[in-house]
């Protein structure tokens, strides 16, 4: 706004996303793994198939032939606060599916917070949340 009644923020890139709509659609937001090392950032990854997601089968079925329906892999910080960092999906709707995760970068906020958003059924959405689950699960003991 040129009135100068808005605050000035610096540009930041980070939760600009990238959508390539092909068949299927790929779109990403935010930092990859390899960004997250160079930048010595402590992260965790999670990565969930679409393969077992009813909404992505449904989607997927004009394409019989191929075998994958995509995927859905969310970079968090590996700490308490676990912030997410970066996002990709690859699937019929992937676009769809990365704004809300471009306005979690912007905002810093947890993937907790985004778990506790709803989810319809079925949808491809729900790829977002098992791939949170995958995140927010405890760690399994290793048997001594």
């Amino acid at each position: 706004v040129g009135d100068g009644s808005a605050a000035a923020t610096d540009l930041s890139y980070d939760n600009i996303s990238s959508i390539m709509f092909l068949n299927p659609e790929v779109a990403c937001v935010g930092l990859s793994e390899r960004e997250a090392q160079r930048r010595n950032l402590p992260h965790k990854v999670s990565c969930f198939d679409l393969s077992v997601i009813n909404r992505a089968l449904i989607n997927n079925v004009s394409h019989a032939d191929d075998a994958s329906v995509g995927f859905v892999k969310m970079l968090v910080t590996d700490d308490e606060e676990m912030r997410l960092l970066g996002m990709r999906a690859v699937t019929q709707g992937a676009s769809a599916l990365i704004e809300t995760a471009a306005l979690f970068i912007q905002e810093r906020r947890s993937v907790r917070d985004l778990e506790r958003c709803l989810h319809p059924h079925p949808a491809v959405s729900e790829a977002v949340v098992e791939a949170l689950r995958i995140l927010l699960a405890p760690p399994n003991p290793q048997p001594s």
